[in-house]
């Protein structure tokens, strides 16, 4: 994979002064009273054993980034925390560097990167892990859709090796009933402030690498509108509500936040109980394929294939297939090309789609992925599909066998 440009993070500043926003706890009820939880000796064991990297993951609202926080504030309070500011842009070598420079004027320094998503993930390798230890170490939280999201086997025994799993904590302490409140249209008397939050929300979701600074979100939010069966208001009507979200909350939830992300500028992130109630609850709703058809015009082949792989392991299959066509195929793993196959497959069996639409591009993209001339990669879909097929024949036996028993 090739590595992503600039590093993108934050000066460092001393852990034991160190606010949980800077670990990427945005919520109002950050400053609540910590609720302690079994896991908690588990991290403060794995940061008290000098591992070089730690990583955290759990569901959305598991409370891995204030758990992660409060164990770097107990554990390693003495050191520097150097927090990444924009984990889809950071050049984590640079970053290592960065550390490094850090450590020997001040002292032993902690690289903490909040959400990283698989551009950050795909960079953790054997020549990354042989540069921390010592005074510099690695801690990441992640999403365990961003895990499944298709790494390279050697990467993920490496994060493996590294993982302290979060169980779910955030839905009992969260203010859930407020925040589908927020989401049901009813509620509201303009439909603007709901279609940029679910555009906001769809954003997250798929971990677009992308900023979304409030200029854009005023630019793609309209696609959202028609879900809500509402017009799409104009650009400067767009642009003031965003401003007005940002600034205020809605019964104590802040709908938007502002996140720094360096030199000067931030992107917009919807609070995290949104995208948990969108999958889980239901007011909930797809991913928009509009959205990921308009990423297609917004986004270079490698970076549509690392948001394709997140839209394949969330389940979100058709949007996937937007944004895969005219990847080239290495850049997705065997496994995630018969997903996108699979997926192509139900669709045109229940679907005829409309002329100039997307289906023959993504069939056409499809045949010359598994008839292009690199002869090792179908034997490596067939590899996969082989191992699908296998464990599932495993999921059922355990099943037939829990049935007898």
């Amino acid at each position: 994979m090739v590595r992503v440009r600039e590093a993108s993070f934050r000066g460092a500043t001393p852990m034991a002064e160190a606010g949980p926003e800077l670990l990427g706890v945005r919520d109002v009820d950050a400053a609540a009273a910590y609720r302690p939880r079994p896991v908690d000796e588990v991290l403060e064991d794995a940061l008290g054993a000098d591992r070089p990297l730690v990583a955290v993951t759990g569901e959305r609202l598991a409370g891995a980034s204030r758990a992660l926080h409060r164990a770097l504030r107990r554990m390693l309070g003495d050191r520097l925390l150097l927090p990444v500011a924009d984990p889809h842009a950071v050049d984590l070598a640079a970053a290592v560097g960065a550390a490094r420079a850090a450590a020997e004027r001040s002292g032993p320094v902690v690289i903490a990167a909040d959400d990283a998503p698989p551009s950050l993930l795909d960079q953790v390798d054997d020549v990354l892990l042989a540069r921390l230890g010592g005074d510099v170490r690695l801690v990441l939280t992640t999403r365990t859709t961003f895990l499944d999201a298709y790494l390279a086997p050697a990467t993920r025994a490496r994060l493996e090796d590294a993982l302290v799993t979060v169980p779910p904590v955030g839905a009992e302490v969260r203010p859930l009933a407020r925040a589908r409140a927020v989401l049901d249209p009813v509620g509201w008397s303009s439909r603007v402030p709901l279609g940029l939050l679910r555009t906001a929300v769809d954003w997250e979701r798929l971990g677009v690498p992308l900023p979304l600074t409030p200029a854009l979100l005023a630019e793609v939010a309209p696609l959202s509108f028609a879900a809500l069966d509402a017009p799409a208001p104009d650009r400067g009507e767009l642009r003031r509500t965003v401003r007005d979200l940002v600034r205020a909350d809605h019964g104590g939830l802040r709908l938007l936040h502002a996140v720094p992300t360096g030199k000067g500028r931030s992107h917009l992130v919807a609070d995290r109980v949104f995208s948990y109630l969108a999958d889980h609850d239901a007011s909930g709703w797809r991913v928009s394929e509009d959205l990921a058809r308009d990423l297609w015009h917004r986004l270079a082949p490698e970076r549509r294939a690392r948001v394709a792989r997140v839209a394949l392991a969330r389940g979100d299959g058709q949007a996937a297939l937007w944004l895969a066509t005219q990847v080239p195929p290495d850049d997705l793993e065997p496994e995630a090309l018969y997903r996108l196959g699979v997926t192509l497959a139900e669709r045109s069996a229940s679907y005829t789609p409309e002329p100039g639409r997307w289906d023959g591009g993504a069939l056409r993209w499809l045949t010359a992925a598994l008839d292009r001339a690199d002869a090792g990669l179908v034997p490596r879909a067939q590899e996969a599909i082989l191992a699908l097929e296998a464990r599932r024949e495993e999921r059922q036996a355990r099943g037939t066998a829990m049935v007898g028993a």
